[in-house]
């Protein structure tokens, strides 16, 4: 039955639900229940029939939490939808903001704490050298700012937590700038490795760590659906939020680096987004990847994205689990 086509499967559950579907419309007064038709009943009757299902019982679902800087403060509004919808999420990757994102959601922290960390968030929260020493030191020294103070900030926000402490299994990614190799960190201690995730080449400095020098993972791994598909996923939500190309033309060094990683990240996520069962594009525009002041625009872009698919999300997700349901 597994092997049976989409339609053939819609069909039957048509059917064996009908009678049942019938007696909750009419055992109900008239004017209690919203005008549905009748996929949108059946579905939201297998849907509470699905999420009360014990996890071994149904695929595993991941999600891939994509690379964009401030634009990925939209995967707060996504997991926000998913979370009300009782979408089960297993296990989570995240890549630069997916990693700092995903990596507080798995350690347990509700989305509510997350809208109201992009209340607050600042540059002095990044990086000790956002004052007038810091220019002296670029400027003289020729040395880039350090993301030091995101340590920091996560020390605060969940304690000196380590990969094997989470709630949710996460990993994130980074780059090694010696070799140019993904390193995809989970396990040891979180913080420095979601610092090295987000650590934006051109801007700050590498992260000296495990003998490595890292920088941000969006530029091998902007939207990691491999990494959660090794995690053990079988069915994998992926989260995008695509660079924003017809907004002002670099005017900075930094600005036309952070062009370049957002023209070969469009290409990566064109490739890993085929390795996903369903993808959520979160198109966060005429905002740059350090506009601060954005992240809760950003967000409400996840919450709208997520919300005008979540139908067809659900529907996807419960021809997925049919196998599952009705072995042989």
């Amino acid at each position: 039955m597994g092997h049976w086509p989409g339609f053939i499967m819609h069909t039957l559950l048509r059917r064996m639900f009908y009678a049942v579907l019938m007696g909750l419309i009419f055992a109900c007064p008239a004017g209690a229940l919203p005008i549905q038709t009748d996929d949108e009943i059946l579905r939201d009757f297998m849907w509470s029939r699905f999420t009360s299902l014990p996890q071994q019982q149904r695929p595993k679902i991941g999600l891939a939490l994509s690379a964009g800087g401030v634009r990925g403060f939209a995967h707060v509004g996504v997991l926000e939808v998913l979370d009300n919808a009782g979408v089960p999420i297993d296990m989570l990757a995240g890549t630069s903001m997916g990693s700092v994102v995903g990596s507080l959601y798995a350690a347990g922290l509700p989305t509510e704490k997350l809208w109201e960390i992009s209340d607050h968030m600042s540059f002095e929260q990044i990086t000790p050298d956002f004052n007038v020493m810091g220019l002296f030191r670029f400027l003289f020294a020729q040395k880039l700012p350090s993301s030091a103070n995101l340590v920091n900030f996560f020390h605060e926000q969940i304690g000196d937590m380590r990969f094997e402490d989470l709630k949710t299994p996460f990993t994130c990614s980074a780059m090694d700038i010696k070799t140019g190799e993904r390193v995809v960190f989970n396990s040891g201690p979180l913080a420095i490795a979601v610092r090295a995730s987000m650590n934006i080449p051109g801007v700050f400095e590498p992260v000296q760590y495990r003998h490595r020098a890292l920088v941000d993972g969006a530029v091998v791994d902007y939207l990691p659906v491999e990494s959660v598909k090794l995690m053990g996923a079988d069915y994998i939500i992926a989260s995008v939020t695509p660079p924003d190309f017809a907004s002002t033309t670099p005017q900075s060094v930094a600005a036309y680096l952070l062009r370049v990683g957002d023209v070969r990240g469009a290409a990566m996520i064109e490739e890993s987004s085929q390795k996903a069962n369903f993808v959520l594009t979160n198109r966060v525009l005429d905002t740059g990847t350090l506009e601060l002041d954005k992240l809760h625009k950003a967000g409400e872009v996840g919450i709208k994205e997520a919300n005008r698919h979540l139908g067809e999300l659900q529907e996807d997700i419960l021809l997925f689990t049919l196998p599952y349901v009705f072995k042989p």
